[in-house]
């Protein structure tokens, strides 16, 4: 009689430790984070300053990712000449894909040296500045052009950036791209590192999109890749590595963003094989 009421309580104690077993996964399994979709990925590309064989080679890993388009972050030419532009421009038209750009310094260099305004050459061989970009699903992307380190960020140019992002509470995800980056936390090659009135058009853009609900921020020029958050923390920042092998620490590179279901992003810094 023992021997079954000792039998009885062993498969007792086993049952309750199976219902013991199959709380604890349940809970697990409620845990546990459900899968993210991605609903847009698009590359990211800077400074080929007229090494467009790297740019190609880019662009075609960037096809190859699965993006759904490219932002270009300016200085794809070395001095900015219409030959040095309109070679670049091929290598973005051959890709294939969507592109949208802005110039960089160096684009602005001989239209300024000839006398005319800096942004001539760059609009003769692209056709115009990319602004906004991307207003779909819940997302709105902007462009605005700072490239020029002289006279920064037209009065057009401001206003119309302000009035884009005025609306960014209506969008779930506001994410500006510029050639140079009005801040970082370690090098003083920022906006305005060369004039004192850019420098406070840089701090007046950084408290704009600190207090206009902009989620993220991505520049060029530095030729190397870094994330970092805006002074007040609001805004992600990211300086995307340089296309081209010169002044180039890290390498030949590129970015890839990738956006998911709940609006949330992750870059991949890829190098350029």
């Amino acid at each position: 009689m023992r021997k079954v009421l000792l039998l009885i309580l062993i498969v007792f104690l086993s049952y309750l430790g199976y219902l013991r077993y199959l709380s604890d996964l349940s809970e697990k399994q409620s845990e546990s984070p459900m899968p993210k979709t991605t609903i847009l990925r698009f590359a990211l590309v800077s400074d080929s300053e007229n090494e467009n064989d790297l740019l190609s080679k880019a662009l075609n890993q960037a096809k190859g990712a699965g993006v759904n388009f490219v932002i270009g972050l300016g200085d794809f030419s070395s001095v900015g000449t219409l030959d040095q532009l309109k070679s670049a421009k091929e290598v973005f038209d051959k890709s294939g894909l969507t592109y949208y750009i802005t110039p960089g310094d160096r684009d602005l260099w001989d239209s300024r040296n000839r006398g005319e305004e800096a942004i001539t050459n760059f609009l003769q061989v692209f056709g115009h500045l990319s602004q906004p970009i991307y207003k779909e699903e819940g997302i709105q992307f902007v462009i605005i052009n700072n490239s020029d380190i002289y006279t920064g960020i037209s009065d057009a140019e401001i206003s119309n950036f302000k009035f884009q992002i005025s609306n960014s509470s209506q969008y779930k995800l506001t994410l500006v791209f510029a050639h140079k980056t009005p801040f970082h936390p370690q090098s003083a090659h920022v906006m305005g590192e060369n004039s004192q009135t850019v420098a406070e058009q840089a701090s007046r853009l950084v408290e704009l999109m600190e207090t206009s609900s902009v989620d993220g921020f991505f520049s060029g020029d530095l030729h190397f890749f870094a994330q970092f958050n805006s002074p007040s923390g609001n805004v992600k920042m990211t300086t995307i590595g340089a296309v081209n092998s010169a002044r180039n620490f890290q390498g030949p590179r590129f970015a890839v963003v990738t956006v998911f279901d709940d609006y949330s992003w992750e870059v991949e810094d890829i190098e350029i094989r």
